[in-house]
């Protein structure tokens, strides 16, 4: 068991808010209960799925990556969402933190944790964004994505790839939504930008540009956030609180 106030410490020991704290949603969405934190869920985002294997498990909290709550509520109804899932959870007693910009960008996070699964050498933060490494060796850019497909659990055929017509070793990297940043990792001299839900106006410009790119998707460049989020919590929280990683699928796409 742990206080909530003691839990949010160990969180943003590693994940920081305060730099986010204007731009982001992330931190303390629902709270309810006497304080007392005894199991903890941790998920991408939270759908109806979640919410049962929360109530299943017994916990006292979600700990998400996407939150819950982006942009504030005009009125709370079940016949819509996020709405109905804010009553169930109050219902049930279950308290709600996000994580999500100040998780992508610490050194332990989204982008950085992508970079240790693929091997990357050199690892930097180039800009508040924008993390870039290097193969240890050129690759075609056909290696890039095989590589890709199996660190990011991916099924072969499932990213996009823009073609930049040249071999690749320095990599950029946003996990999530990075179309935006392109330019920066092209001024960083990166030859393959990985990041998901890239617009087609990017695409375009990335290929005018040179630069290759591998879009796994929003979902499937952060799902790792899971797996990783967890295990950090649990190295600071010790054997006193049970921290659980969410088995539904929060995809909502087929493929």
């Amino acid at each position: 068991m742990i206080q909530y106030e003691e839990l949010v410490e160990a969180i943003e020991s590693f994940a920081p808010i305060d730099e986010y704290r204007e731009i982001d949603s992330s931190g303390t969405q629902i709270r309810v209960g006497d304080g007392r934190i005894d199991r903890i869920l941790v998920c991408l985002e939270i759908n109806d799925a979640v919410i049962d294997e929360a109530v299943r498990y017994d916990a006292d909290m979600i700990i998400t990556h996407h939150p819950l709550l982006f942009y504030p509520l005009s009125s709370v109804t079940i016949d819509d969402v996020p709405g109905r899932y804010v009553a169930r959870l109050l219902e049930k007693g279950i308290s709600v933190y996000s994580s999500h910009l100040p998780f992508d960008f610490c050194p332990t996070g989204n982008n950085a944790y992508l970079a240790e699964r693929l091997n990357l050498v050199n690892v930097k933060k180039e800009t508040p964004e924008l993390f870039t490494g290097c193969f240890e060796q050129e690759l075609t850019l056909e290696e890039a994505c095989r590589l890709s497909e199996e660190v990011l659990d991916l099924p072969k055929g499932y990213i996009h790839v823009v073609d930049g017509g040249k071999p690749v070793r320095k990599v950029g990297m946003c996990t999530g939504a990075g179309g935006d940043l392109i330019r920066d990792a092209l001024a960083a001299g990166c030859d393959l930008f990985i990041t998901g839900d890239l617009k087609l106006h990017e695409a375009q410009y990335a290929k005018a540009m040179g630069i290759s790119i591998i879009d796994g998707g929003h979902y499937g460049t952060e799902k790792s956030f899971t797996e990783n989020f967890a295990r950090q919590l649990r190295a600071k929280l010790g054997e006193n609180t049970a921290v659980l990683e969410a088995k539904a699928d929060t995809n909502p796409y087929t493929w």
